[in-house]
């Protein structure tokens, strides 16, 4: 490998000035600018459109010849040169008027588009008339100029002038508005642009009123991209925030929300606005709307006078807005004796005048220069490069010394001393202009991709092309092995398409030079990314190492006039790389294939985790892993934004996309694209997320299965089994069984929340289950939570800290919210069947007691013929076979618990239905308090007692009655 690379041949600050993007970046009239001009003026392919709209190819000797024909009609002579943005029009025009003859009855005027505002424009027409009205329309420029010094200034003015047209003018109709409608947007419109607050939103910083009084002012640089758009007024313009008038009344804030809202309104507006924006400009900037027909009326006057012509070279019609609506007016009047005649080269931007001056475009001959690229051959491109380069090469002192003298333009490598190492390498122009430090095919393929559009794009190649790249070249060739770095051209191609991404992966694992490899495959080979003999010479100079990749069907090398091999196909993972959207079919593939994977891993792994598939994604214990968890940046059907963990993310670079491009093959072969390294290495980021996945459920395992088991504890209360072991408690919790009968307002219950447990039992089994690795369930495995089956057993309701939880799978909020209903439901009817009962016991009184007492009392009562109805003692008896020991025993327990029911979990204590027990009692002690009711008349009440009812005193009198018959009785 040589170590003695070719340094830079070439001025920097020489291919800035060759190199502009503009032709009007050279300065008019400077002899050292026109020689630059000169020596890189490459002809391009031109068309004549015809009335018919069919393009007749001619070229530019015709144009020439067409312009400067005799004229021998008083009609205008005017010839426009259309094209889109960056097409070379001004570079044509420039061309047109160095090579017209110089004749003495020519007053020719040029007006380019660098730096040029409205008032110079109208300076350049005047230049050299020196009549009353051109200084007097001088001294009206010079007085707007003087009003208008700073663009603020000029904005202020503008938004003046709008506002008074608005209101004020008369104009029937503007675009589809007219009448009424019309009126009522000026009024709406003119309240809001007379408003302080509104005008400074307008002409806010960047906003639509600086840059269009910044154009009118001051013109456009040299290397600015002219767009028709931005001297017009549109309704994204007058886009506004409405919380920027927040300190204004309700009304105007209303009319501002109005107009921020309502697009119709907004597009009206602009409408309005954009109508009487040249007017304004003009009166702004060159003191009245209606003088550029007077100075052309004068300066034509004048010349008529004189036998001469007037011959108007325009670099950019564009850049006239505001004055190039009186300026189409002006060259439509034919000559007569006291006008003199006109020929015009007009550059304008395709469509500019079809949208608004068709009778003006009417008026002349059109040459179109929207080529297509092909129309252009390949080695006019490596020329029109070459001269560029040749310019940067010898410097603009040297060019112009050569035209000054009458010399051709020199060839900087004739006297090079590295010609004979350099040309053979990497060719020359048919100039003899060597395309180091690119090749033919570089050029070829960089040109290319300057022309996204498929069209003809000098400036577009100016500046990606020659500049930019060059500039990368002279940092880096001192240095081998540097050039071409990732820098080179990384504004055309930052991916290097036509190179493989696992060409770029393998290059980039084993190269010492990887990235000036592979930009050398990527624009330097004649195949990309085949390494030919040619290409090993290049790599050779600029010390770049290849890596052999096994490559074979390298083509010969013809670096002069390469044939342009046949576009590959690229792969949608390339494509993908290259910053194109991969679209829905593969990002559902790789998605799906890589969610297998981890399904087969995660099954077959020692776990311990339930691992099953449900539809397209994967249910790991309580954890579900959809296909969005496998997140492809910029593709589709992934959502907009990857989940916050458990994700596997792939990024367009080219170890990923190696992997994707496997994955996508891997149906068919799993070798793929780089040998099937690819796999194993896609198998290490796998067992990543697996690791991250099974450490995840066993947090969430915890977690979930709390609620889970609490919920089942609780249930398992409805068994009423006493439990001594933790195997016993599982049992109950998983199997409990139910009293017979059950309470029916229990069963209800259960019902309602048999949702729930059955979400806990399967959390359970996902998280107690181990699996097989088809998935079949094989070990339930309680080890976990073993120590903690007692207490959830022992639960009658759901701690306090897990009742507001929001399970996804286990609804605790919702199951505590029913068993507080239903506790309130079933415990409401007992509540009032224990208060009723309360009215006839004596609270704290022994009731067996007091049941022995009644028995006797009856008994007696009965014998002795006291009793008021003659079937009461039958009716006591019935009733009092009812009354039991464990509904005694019940009713102590049911009031006894009254005060603390308000707690749910006091529904356990009513899983058996108490209401009939307490209907029995109630019947008796109903049926008590008839007898005593009926007997009181006849107890001894103590002196000067009340006929109040008071129990307690009667039950006491009834026992001294009793004990009082009961002796009679044994008398």
């Amino acid at each position: 490998m040589t170590s003695t690379p070719i340094p830079p041949c070439w001025s920097r600050a020489e291919i800035q000035i060759a190199a502009q993007v503009d032709a009007g970046g050279l300065d008019i009239g400077d002899p050292a600018s026109d020689a630059v001009f000169s020596a890189v003026h490459q002809s391009v392919p031109l068309a004549r459109r015809t009335k018919a709209g069919v393009n007749q190819p001619v070229t530019e000797g015709d144009v020439l010849r067409d312009l400067c024909q005799p004229l021998n009609s008083n009609e205008p002579h005017i010839r426009f040169i259309t094209g889109r943005v960056g097409t070379g029009k001004s570079h044509l025009v420039r061309w047109l008027s160095i090579h017209a003859p110089r004749r003495d009855d020519w007053h020719v005027v040029y007006i380019e588009k660098r730096n040029t505002s409205l008032r110079r424009i109208i300076e350049c027409v005047l230049e050299g008339i020196n009549t009353p009205t051109a200084d007097n329309i001088r001294v009206r420029l010079a007085q707007a100029a003087s009003r208008v010094t700073t663009v603020q200034e000029a904005m202020l003015a503008l938004l003046n002038h709008l506002h008074r047209m608005v209101q004020f003018d008369d104009t029937p109709a503007i675009q589809n508005m007219s009448g009424e409608d019309l009126r009522a947007i000026r009024e709406r419109l003119a309240r809001l642009v007379g408003d302080y607050s509104f005008k400074q939103q307008l002409s806010r910083s960047g906003g639509p009123i600086e840059r269009i009084a910044r154009l009118a002012k001051d013109g456009h640089g040299p290397e600015a991209d002219v767009d028709a758009e931005d001297l017009h007024i549109g309704e994204a313009d007058l886009r506004i925030n409405p919380d920027d008038f927040a300190d204004f009344t309700d009304d105007f804030q209303r009319k501002i929300r109005e107009f921020a809202t309502n697009r119709a309104f907004r597009a009206a507006a602009a409408a309005v606005l954009d109508y009487y924006l040249p007017r304004a400009i003009a009166e702004v900037f060159t003191g009245s709307a209606s003088d550029l027909l007077q100075v052309f009326e004068d300066v034509r006057a004048e010349l008529a006078r004189r036998g001469h012509e007037l011959v108007l070279f325009i670099e950019d019609l564009v850049l006239l807005h505001g004055i190039d609506a009186q300026l189409a007016q002006a060259l439509t009047v034919p000559a007569r004796a006291n006008l003199c005649r006109i020929r015009a080269a007009i550059a304008v931007t395709s469509g500019y005048l079809d949208d608004r001056y068709a009778t003006f475009a009417d008026r002349g001959i059109h040459y179109t220069m929207d080529v297509d690229l092909a129309e252009v051959q390949s080695a006019d491109l490596r020329s029109f490069v070459g001269k560029y380069l040749n310019a940067g090469r010898i410097g603009r002192h040297v060019l112009a010394a050569a035209a000054q003298a009458g010399d051709e333009v020199p060839n900087a490598c004739t006297d090079c001393i590295y010609r004979d190492r350099c040309h053979p390498v990497f060719g020359v122009t048919h100039e003899g202009h060597g395309l180091f430090p690119f090749n033919g095919a570089a050029v070829d393929r960089l040109i290319t991709l300057a022309s996204p559009k498929g069209g003809f794009d000098p400036r577009n190649i100016l500046r990606e092309v020659i500049r930019e790249p060059l500039e990368v070249a002279e940092d880096e060739l001192s240095k081998p092995g540097e050039f071409p770095s990732a820098r080179f051209a990384s504004g055309l191609e930052p991916t290097r398409l036509s190179v493989p991404v696992e060409v770029r992966d393998t290059i980039t694992r084993q190269s010492s030079t990887p990235q000036p490899e592979i930009s050398l495959r990527a624009f330097y080979a004649t195949n990309p990314p085949v390494v030919d003999d040619h290409m090993r010479r290049i790599a050779d100079v600029f010390g770049v190492r290849l890596t052999d990749i096994g490559e074979a069907g390298a083509a010969p090398a013809t670096p002069e006039e390469p044939v342009a091999p046949a576009p590959a196909s690229v792969h949608e993972i390339d494509k993908w790389v290259g910053g194109v959207r991969l679209g829905a079919n593969p990002s559902q593939k790789i998605r799906r294939w890589i969610l297998d994977a981890l399904a087969a891993r995660l099954q077959s792994g020692p776990h311990g985790i339930n691992v099953k598939r449900s539809g397209t994604s994967i249910l790991v214990g309580p954890v579900t892993i959809k296909t969005s968890n496998v997140w492809v940046d910029n593709s589709a059907g992934g959502g907009s934004t990857p989940p916050d963990s458990l994700t596997m993310k792939f990024f367009p670079n080219d170890r990923d996309a190696v992997l994707l491009k496997g994955v996508l093959a891997a149906s068919g072969n799993l070798a793929g694209p780089n040998g099937g390294r690819w796999f194993f290495e896609l198998q290490t980021r796998l067992a990543a997320l697996e690791a991250e996945i099974v450490e995840h459920v066993r947090r969430e395992t915890s977690s979930r299965l709390g609620p889970a088991l609490a919920i089942l504890g609780v249930l398992s209360r409805v068994d009423g089994r006493r439990v001594e072991s933790p195997g016993q408690a599982l049992g109950v919790m998983i199997r409990p069984k139910r009293p017979d009968p059950l309470n029916p307002g229990m069963a209800k219950f259960l019902d309602e929340v048999a949702r729930q447990r059955t979400s806990a039992l399967s959390v359970v089994r996902d998280n107690l289950t181990q699996r097989k690795s088809d998935g079949a369930p094989s070990i339930f495995d309680a080890g976990a939570v073993l120590k903690d089956l007692m207490r959830y057993a022992q639960l009658t309701q759901l701690p306090p800290e897990l009742r507001t939880q929001s399970e996804t799978r286990v609804s605790v909020r919702g199951f505590h919210d029913a068993q507080s209903s239903a506790a309130d439901s079933l415990w409401r009817p007992v509540r009032d069947s224990l208060r009723e009962i309360g009215q006839h016991i004596v609270e704290g009184e022994d009731l067996q007691e007091a049941l022995t007492t009644m028995d006797r009392l009856v008994s007696q009562a009965h014998r002795e013929s006291v009793l008021a109805d003659a079937g009461a003692k039958a009716t006591y008896d019935r009733l009092r076979d009812k009354v039991t020991d464990e509904q005694l025993s019940l009713l102590r327990r049911l009031t006894k618990l009254l005060p603390s029911v308000a707690d749910p979990g006091a529904i356990w204590h009513l899983t058996v239905d108490p209401s009939p027990a307490l209907a029995d009692l109630l019947n008796y002690w109903r049926l008590c308090d008839h007898i005593l009711h009926s007997l009181r008349d006849t107890s001894s009440t103590p002196s000067g007692a009340s006929d109040t009812y008071d129990r307690a005193r009667l039950q006491r009198a009834l026992r001294e009655l009793a004990d009082t018959l009961e002796g009679l009785g044994k008398q």
